[in-house]
């Protein structure tokens, strides 16, 4: 692949002078027998070339040119070239050139050859270097004692290709050949490979087919010497010429001595859940399908994601490491939106699978489902008066699953809103007026402070917010501030019936739980609307120094439930810039009610050329049980010689583990670069029992020389399992 990008600044310019006329200007021209001799202050030119040498020769008879010595040609802008000698025939189109060098500066590519030529069959070149870096001493560079492209078929051949890290060579072929069609095409994709010390060698060599301009298929098969083999497939398609979409199937089989070897490595004993990890996948989208029945004018939208497995390895064996994200819950969704200046609908699907519950009795069979839902919204519009705007919000939600409570739920929703400025702008007031109903139809439910089977849950409530708010801002000498201050109260009109959810709520935990027939507990998925009456005060403000970089932003808020006569959650955000290159970030939110802070995140920031790091804590509380607390550091350090170290650790404090860590080293020039790093990490595997934590270790390694692409390389030298 990368050496078709440097084709046309190989081949390119051979072309430019055969199919154009041309003006000559020396300083000495002579004619002669239909052949002009030009000499000092040669210049050729045309509308896409300038040509300069010291001596031209153009037989008028033959329309041959012959140029000598410091022969230069610019084409276009990006293009330059210098030889000692050029002839191009412009009858024929062909033209050679002897000790050319050649530069593409949008590209940063160079050649330079002993000798080229053009054909109206081939191009061809003698003794060529191509390289990226410095001219003189480049980091790295291809030399070939020749090559020539067909220009009918696009094939090109080169002829002892041999690639060199400075002046060491590295890699040699004695021949190789490619089309260099830049239309899709079937054959083979570049292969992936490593070495995991659990999984073996590991070799993935992708087949490219494509044999019609609507669709392609992409074989992906795969070994790993010490684990099985598998096979990935992709078909891509286009559908219609606002559509398009692929669908993927792919299964890998484990030999039966790595599963022995799995069961031993768990602290469980327990085997892997299945021999064969396989899954489908399919993606679409479409932005055309009924609005050109209805209005032209109309938005469309289909969208459509979904995966279907029987484990979570199906998904890690997809790519070269075995790595993955700690999320177990795979989501399907599909989405679709018609959309006009005033109205908007949409309708929705998502189907989660829960990995993690994989093995255990109940499967995936309790995991809460949502489909269809369905929206309609009527976008903010005035009302008589053009300060008085409302919007409509309808909402219906169906939750289902096999094993458990199931319900649908519908949602109406109607802002009026009424804004009016005073004392000359300096001060706004809004009022708002909210309207909100809801329904919930049950199915496997019951009420279980009196046993009996809730069938149904109705509510509705209507409130007001009055809200003043202003705008303040100040320039001093040496800073500028800008302040928002605005105080805002809510105040419950009317209200009727309740949800029987919002009273069950577990001793110990605090989270709200409903119970089925059977009386088993599943955490509450409903989430009404329980307005409350308070009165709150927020501020914001920022601090900008006289070069109009920010130096200070502060956001503060709290309120106050007054018929509850409790304070709700004080949020403060305060960001610090004392330099350019240092910030101090801060964000907690304190329950008054709860005697602690819910969430706290905190972190500092620095970047410099020689060095920078950040650290960021995060600390979030769900109830008085269950805590994350996770600490994120960050940091490197230039080197010389263009040598860079970092490093970065992803630490749970609560669990008191290391989720992450890696070290590295990378080297970058402006031609090419590498990074060597080493990492730890948790991943999930699934077992007979569910998920089990297995901690790899591995190293890898990164190497891209511009513009042509890189090669990544994984080693794993180690993995662990743990159940959990």
């Amino acid at each position: 692949m990368f050496i078709r990008i440097f084709l046309t600044l190989i081949f390119g310019a051979f072309s430019c002078l055969a199919v154009q006329n041309f003006e000559l200007l020396a300083d000495d021209v002579k004619r002669d027998n239909g052949v002009v001799t030009a000499d000092k202050n040669v210049l050729v030119y045309s509308q896409d070339y300038l040509i300069s040498a010291d001596r031209a020769v153009y037989d008028q008879r033959k329309e041959i040119l012959e140029l000598f010595g410091n022969v230069n040609l610019m084409k276009n802008k990006d293009e330059i070239s210098r030889c000692s000698y050029a002839k191009i025939d412009l009858n024929s189109k062909d033209s050679n050139y002897e000790t050319l060098f050649m530069m593409n500066r949008d590209m940063e590519v160079w050649m330079q050859s002993d000798e080229s030529n053009s054909t109206s069959k081939f191009y061809a070149v003698n003794g060529a270097v191509v390289s990226s870096c410095n001219v003189q001493n480049p980091d790295w560079k291809i030399k070939f004692s020749s090559g020539k492209l067909n220009r009918e078929s696009k094939f090109l051949h080169l002829y002892n290709p041999v690639f060199y890290v400075g002046n060491v060579p590295v890699f040699y072929l004695p021949y190789f050949g490619f089309s260099t069609d830049t239309r899709r095409r079937t054959g083979l994709l570049p292969p992936e490979f490593g070495y995991g010390k659990n999984d073996g060698f590991y070799y993935k060599q992708p087949i490219y087919i494509a044999e019609y301009d609507s669709w392609d298929f992409q074989f992906d098969p795969q070994i790993r010497t010490k684990r099985g083999a598998g096979i990935y497939g992709t078909l891509r398609f286009a559908d219609s010429p606002y559509s398009k979409g692929s669908v993927t199937l792919g299964a890998f089989k484990d030999t039966e001595s790595y599963r022995q070897k799995q069961t031993k490595k768990n602290s469980l004993r327990l085997p892997l859940k299945n021999k064969t990890h396989k899954g489908a996948e399919v993606k679409y989208e479409r932005d055309r399908l009924v609005k050109h029945l209805i209005s032209g004018d109309l938005q469309e939208g289909l969208w459509l994601d979904a995966t279907a497995l029987n484990d979570i390895d199906y998904i890690n064996l997809k790519k070269r490491s075995t790595g993955s994200d700690d999320n177990p819950l795979v989501t399907s969704k599909l989405n679709y939106f018609l959309s006009g200046d005033k109205h908007y609908f949409g309708a929705y699907a998502r189907y989660y699978v829960n990995t993690s519950k994989i093995g255990s009795p109940n499967e995936n069979k309790d995991t809460l489902q949502e489909y269809p839902s369905f929206q309609y919204h009527k976008f903010t519009d005035s009302f008589i008066l053009p300060n008085v705007l409302y919007s409509v919000d309808l909402y219906s939600h169906n939750y289902t699953r096999k094993i458990g409570v199931k319900a649908t739920q519908y949602e109406f929703n109607l802002p009026v809103s009424f804004h009016l400025p005073l004392a000359d702008d300096y001060l706004k007031f809004s009022y708002y007026h909210y309207l909100y109903a809801t329904r919930v139809d049950y199915s496997k439910k019951i009420y279980r402070p009196t046993g009996d089977e809730d069938r149904s849950a109705n509510y509705i409530e209507n409130y007001h917010k009055f809200s003043l708010h202003t705008d303040l801002a100040k320039a001093y000498e040496s800073f500028y501030h800008s302040l928002n201050l605005g105080l805002d109260y809510v105040v419950k009109a009317y209200n009727k019936g309740d949800l029987p959810d919002r009273y069950e709520t577990a001793e110990d935990d605090g989270n709200v739980y409903i119970y089925d027939t059977l009386g088993r507990k599943y955490q509450s998925f409903i989430n009404p609307q329980h307005t409350r009456d308070e009165i709150s005060a927020r501020a914001t403000q920022y601090f900008f120094n006289e070069n109009g970089s920010k130096i200070l932003r502060h956001t503060i808020s709290q309120g106050y439930y007054t018929k509850e006569n409790k304070r709700s959650n004080l949020k403060n955000i305060i960001g610090w810039y004392p330099l350019a290159n240092l910030s101090f970030y801060n964000r907690l939110e304190y329950s008054h009610v709860n005697k602690y802070f819910e969430k706290v995140q905190s972190g500092a920031s620095y970047t410099h050329d020689k060095f920078g790091a950040s650290l960021w804590h995060t600390l979030q509380r769900k109830n008085a049980q269950e805590k994350q607390n996770y600490l994120h550091l960050n940091g490197y350090v230039e080197l010389p010689h263009s040598y860079k170290l970092f490093s970065g650790t992803q630490y749970d404090l609560e669990r008191n583990y290391n989720k992450q860590w890696q070290l590295g080293v990378s080297h970058r020039r402006k031609c090419w670069n590498y990074t060597f790093v080493y990492e730890e990490e948790l991943e999930p595997t699934t077992t007979t029992s569910g998920t089990a934590a297995k901690k790899s270790r591995g190293v890898y390694f990164f190497i891209n020389f511009y513009p042509m692409g890189g090669v990544h390389y994984d080693f794993s030298v180690g993995q662990t399992t743990q159940g959990s």
